[in-house]
């Protein structure tokens, strides 16, 4: 699983010191575009969106990729 943030999504991570978190975050294969993944640190709720699936093929294998966005915002599926 591959985390990927967008540059307003990442930005807000960083400043919140949760970059590496998030895109460390071992979310299963079900995560659909319009979930929200939140991130819960020093009591302080982080909500990101998941806005793009993408599956990634490689000599290698498969590899999911997730984009995350913030601030999370209601997404049609």
């Amino acid at each position: 699983m591959i985390i990927v943030l967008t540059a307003i999504a990442r930005h807000y991570a960083g400043k919140q010191d949760i970059a590496e978190t998030v895109e460390a975050l071992d979310l299963d294969s079900d995560c659909a575009v319009g979930d929200l993944v939140s991130v819960v640190r020093a009591g302080t709720q982080h909500d990101f969106a998941v806005t793009r699936r993408r599956w990634i093929a490689s000599g290698t294998g498969m590899a999911l990729e997730l984009t995350l966005d913030h601030p999370a915002r209601s997404i049609g599926r």
